[in-house]
């Protein structure tokens, strides 16, 4: 056996690779076979490259068919063995290597690959064998599907995986990536990437990055046959304890001892400068392997007793110099940096240049690799370097003070760590002893650290966790005790820092016992944290005075970060280190905090206090502050469920199908019981789950307490927005439309320009959701109400009693009579030409505000019945009620009137009297049947077409009519146009029936025919009729000619005089 570098799942599946079995490893194959009820069998497994995926494949594929055992045996107990199927990603289709993997044509759709599959897998059942799918390198794939937008691949992979995921066939898939399987739709638009979203959650994700300690075991495995020498082993044992205070590195004697031997001639910081390298240039295990095969021509060239960090370094650099010198490289400013440290040794050091190259080596590992937190001073490098070098510790200690006062190096007091110096040559020290005397001693901490610390929000997680509501506190700082401010919105409680010394505990203590979600803490280190700013302050003053200064300003930069991170240490993780300290209050006490989760215990104890009445509602889709534009959409489709299927066991969801307003109504109606079966009908009824008790007892409350005045909806809003609720600005979203519906027959709803909204529906919720201070609510006493008066009304407008009360019956008989009101047209709204009864009912009803006063006071005043509320006489309810009906059916009626007289006008106009519809209208175009449309004016060609409409519906029919005879539509005509329409009309049918006499002549006759008419003034009508000859001969042209010359002299008035006395002698009429 041997090493592996590359594994191909397909060519070496005969072969005996040397296959080491790690923690991970063994934690993926369990979770992908140890479950058997699982309801997902469809695996991603995600891996950087070289980590080992493939041969973990391999290694799989001789667990399942048992020719090895590297892993849990559960997963052979089941079946007998396994039948695999096997393919290796490639660029190209993925219905195409499945289609030749099965033995398929390739015109074979992917419903064929699935019948494929499936009969493979059901004789693999028969055979009592399991029946796996493994795809290596499976974005190669994912890569081809992008660049071609290969829809029918993705359609295949959804399929395949939906087929896995099936608890009824005895399948896995299992797919292996190098990243995420999003990463590999990046240049898809965003409907395309939702598709890809919807495909990935089908499968499990399971991370395959193996640790760095994974690494060295690998690596001791090849190592543990070279023993290092006993001569070696005090210095060996020294350098490990030097390694491990140092804190460089991960180091635990208990878990690391025998490793570290077995790793030699690496010592333990060189063998983790080595994996944590080859872990980001390299590919991991692949490149581990790579220099554990070269190792036995390397440690030949090793003059030193250790293969320690300077070599690494050496290694690095001769094989892997092209990743380091990549412009994407990170590192790559720290490579160059010790490139030319390098450099300038030479300059400095002759003889003695050797060592200065290992401590220069040995510092840049050390501050690309080494932990945050380590130590690498003066003292540790010339023990490490003495302890795995030739050279004395003293010499060491020498050349790194040379290298430092040659300028090529320094120690950092930020990163405790020796590190490199370019390009300047201030003295840091002096500096800020110079620039105190220029800073402002007297500044504010808390304006100073509004500055500096961005705070974070923290979540009260068991209280989120239990309730479902998340519930957040916001750090703030406090400089004055009467600036408490009390939580709105998305924050619930803010965490009050005091950084002024002058507020004492026990004004804090007393303060906090009437703050509500108010925590306190008064820092007792101010002085530390005032030092601190002081430092700061100096450090960007610093670099500002040097700001040509490039190296300078690197320098300062990172010294002001170092004690920027030490001030956000002092002032929030110092929080919990000590209570002499910082101490806590809230509610009037004293609170003991050491840890953070400490704190999240105690702001969830607040969270328990103060929201008490808050429900237990576990859905973030909607228990949330800010809604998504997706959800704001469920919640339209959501309401329009609840206002149409009340009645329907689901409220009208498919069963099948999980939209997101269907996940809503099961946690906020169904499981509340809200909407449940009662006596055997569905319906909503008040909850029986006990946390949605208080909710609805305060909502009642508010619809009761609206009985002696209306209340503004906002005003609920805000209710359930503060404690003891808090509720989420989503979930009130919701819930208050909701509980509207729900309770619809106990309110009324008033709009405060519209007044009284007669029924809900989707666009009144929708206008409710974006103004809900525009509505308000009024509930009614309805005890003393005149039963016998509202009983007439319910006969009168047809409304049932069943399933409601007597306040829900009288808003319903009064929403009929808006209803009513606003189905009249603008005609009936404002006509004059009815009895005066039913214009003061209808004005009775326009201006009607509040329904019970409407129903028992202003409709019966209106026709002449006053305190008819308190009357209890039969006799007097039955004449109102007799008049209200005339009324009504007069205002009903009014506009069949004004068509009614439409229609006579029309009748007198061609003297047809006593036919139905169809046959005057036959009458009438008969009549008119010789016209030719093309000769009439615009005006009278449109109505001739109204009247040859094909309307067959009377009343359409004739209001087409009108409309062109009055230019406008009849709906919108006031009174005083009425006789305007009639005279239109009868003229424009007067106009029409000569047309057609004339019309009717001309058609038989070159001649054309004219008809005229005088009025005397006696009244008497003359017409006459005159046909134009159109051959006249020589002497009526002479005629024509000379009178014509003759009257241009006259002006037009007198001309027409002329010829009207002509005209009239000729008839021997005297006009």
């Amino acid at each position: 056996m041997e090493f592996n570098i590359s594994t191909n799942i397909v060519r070496d599946q005969s072969k005996d690779l040397n296959y080491v079995v790690t923690p991970n490893a063994t934690k993926i194959f369990e979770r992908i076979f140890s479950s058997e009820n699982s309801a997902n069998r469809s695996f991603t497994i995600i891996g950087n490259y070289g980590t080992g995926k493939s041969t973990f494949l391999w290694a799989l594929e001789k667990n399942l068919l048992k020719k090895k055992i590297y892993f849990s045996t559960k997963a052979n107990e089941r079946y007998q063995s396994y039948q695999i199927l096997k393919l290796i990603g490639d660029a190209t289709s993925l219905t195409f290597a499945f289609q030749k993997a099965l033995g398929l044509d390739t015109v074979s759709s992917s419903r064929d690959i699935i019948d494929a599959l499936e009969k493979r897998r059901v004789a693999a059942d028969k055979k009592k064998n399991g029946f796996v799918i493994l795809i290596d390198e499976f974005g190669k794939f994912l890569e081809h599907i992008n660049k071609n937008k290969k829809s029918n691949d993705l359609y295949l992979l959804q399929l395949v995986s939906e087929w896995a995921n099936d608890l009824d066939k005895n399948a896995y898939f299992i797919i292996t990536l190098h990243q995420n399987f999003i990463s590999y739709s990046s240049s898809l638009d965003l409907v395309d990437r939702q598709e890809w979203e919807k495909i990935k959650g089908r499968f499990v994700e399971l991370l395959f990055n193996e640790p760095v300690e994974q690494l060295l075991f690998f690596a001791s495995k090849q190592l543990e046959k070279i023993s290092i020498a006993a001569t070696l082993k005090k210095d060996f044992a020294s350098l490990n304890d030097a390694i491990s205070k140092s804190h460089l590195v991960a180091f635990t004697q208990s878990g690391h001892g025998n490793l570290t031997e077995r790793l030699y001639p690496l010592d333990w910081l060189s063998a983790n400068m080595l994996v944590q390298s080859l872990q980001r240039y390299g590919q991991n295990e692949r490149s581990l392997f790579s220099f554990l095969n070269e190792f036995e021509a390397l440690k030949d060239t090793i003059a030193n007793p250790f293969f320690n960090v300077t070599a690494v370094y050496d290694y690095l650099i001769q094989t892997l110099s092209s990743d380091i010198q990549n412009y994407s490289n990170p590192h790559r400013p720290q490579w160059l940096s010790s490139m030319r440290a390098l450099e300038r040794a030479e300059l400095y050091f002759t003889d003695d240049y050797a060592v200065a190259a290992e401590i220069i080596k040995t510092i840049c590992l050390v501050t690309i690799f080494g932990k945050a937190g380590g130590k690498f001073d003066k003292e540790f490098a010339s023990i490490y370097l003495s302890l795995t070098t030739s050279y004395s510790s003293d010499f060491i200690r020498d050349s790194i003070e040379k290298l430092e006062q040659s300028g090529i190096i320094r120690f950092y007091k930020h990163s405790h760590k020796l590190n490199f110096l370019e390009g300047t040559d201030i003295d840091i020290e002096q500096e800020l002893t110079n620039i105190t005397k220029e800073i402002d001693a007297n500044f504010s901490i808390s304006e100073e650290l509004g500055r500096l610390i961005t705070f974070p929000v923290e979540n009260a997680k068991r209280h989120s966790f239990l309730t479902g509501t998340p519930r957040y506190f916001e750090y703030r700082i406090l400089n004055d005790l009467n600036d408490i401010r009390y939580a709105e919105g998305a924050i619930d409680g803010y965490i009050n820092l005091i950084f002024n010394s002058k507020i004492k505990g026990k004004d804090v203590k007393r303060i906090s016992s009437e703050s509500q979600t108010n925590l306190f803490v008064l820092y007792k280190n101010s002085d530390a944290i005032y030092n601190e700013i002081f430092t700061i302050n100096k450090y960007k003053l610093l670099l500002n005075k040097f700001v040509r200064d490039v190296n300078a300003l690197k320098l300062l930069n990172e010294e002001l970060q170092h004690h920027v991170n030490k001030l956000h240490w002092l002032v929030l993780q110092n929080l919990y280190n000590d209570a002499k300290e910082n101490l806590w209050f809230y509610n009037g006490g004293s609170r003991t905090v050491q840890s953070r989760k400490e704190l999240n215990s105690l702001l969830s104890e607040i969270c328990d206090r103060e929201f008490g009445d808050a429900p237990i509602l576990k859905n973030e889709l909607f228990n949330r502050e800010n809604l998504s534009p997706q959800i704001n959409t469920a919640r339209k489709f959501l309401m329009r469920k609840v206002l149409e299927f009340e009645n329907d066991a689901l409220l009208g969801f498919e069963v099948s199908r999980f939209p997101p307003e269907k996940s809503i109504y099961l946690s906020l109606l169904k499981q509340s019981t809200i909407h449940r079966e009662v006596d055997g009908v569905y319906q909503y009824a008040p909850p029986l789950e006990g946390t949605f008790t208080p909710l609805w007892t305060t909502c009642n409350a508010f619809l009761a307490s609206a009985k002696s005045s209306k209340r503004n909806l906002g005003e609920l809003y805000e209710v359930l927005k503060t404690k003891p609720f808090k509720l989420k600005k989503g979930f009130v979203e919701f819930w208050i439309p909701l509980f509207l519906i729900i309770k619809k027959e106990d309110y009324a709803l008033f709009h405060e320009t519209n007044g009284f909204v007669p029924y809900i529906s989707e666009d009144v919720l929708d206008m409710i959701h974006k103004s809900a201070h525009n509505y308000s609510i009024k509930s009614y006493d309805v005890t003393g109400l005149n039963i016998n008066l509202l009983e007439g009304y319910k006969e009168m407008v047809n409304v049932s009693e069943e399933g409601k009360g007597t306040q829900s019956t009288f808003l319903s008989i009064f929403g009929n009579f808006l209803r009513f009101y606003r189905s009249l047209n603008d005609y009936t709204i404002n006509t004059k030409k009815l009895s005066d009864k039913a214009i003061k009912l209808r004005e009775a009803i326009k201006t009607a505000k509040d329904p019970e006063d409407a129903l028992f006071n202003q409709f019966p005043a209106a026709l002449g019945f006053h305190s008819l509320s308190i009357k209890d006489d039969e006799e007097v309810l039955k004449n109102y009620t007799l008049h209200i009906q005339d009324a009504i059916r007069e205002l009903r009626s009014c506009y069949d009137g004004l068509i009614d007289r439409v229609e006579r006008t029309i009748l007198e106009s061609i003297d047809s009297k006593g036919q139905d519809f169809i046959a005057y209208k036959n009458n009438i175009t008969n009549k008119l049947r010789s016209i030719d449309s093309s000769l009439l004016s615009t005006e009278q060609g449109i109505f001739f077409k109204r009247v040859f409409s094909p309307l067959d519906d009377r009343v359409s029919w004739l209001k087409s009519i009108a409309d062109v005879a009055l230019g406008k539509s009849i709906d919108k005509m006031i009174d005083e146009e009425e006789v305007l329409l009639m005279n239109n009309i009868k003229a424009f049918m007067t106009g029409l029936i000569k047309s057609s006499a004339i019309h009717e002549f001309n058609k038989l006759s070159s001649d054309k025919l004219v008809s005229f008419e005088f009025v005397s003034e006696r009244g008497d009508l003359i017409k006459e009729r005159i046909v134009i000859d159109s051959k006249v001969n020589g002497a009526y042209s002479g005629v024509k000619k000379e009178l014509t010359e003759k009257l241009i002299i006259l002006d037009t008035d007198k001309r027409k005089q002329l010829l009207f006395e002509l005209l009239s002698l000729e008839m021997n009429t005297n006009l």
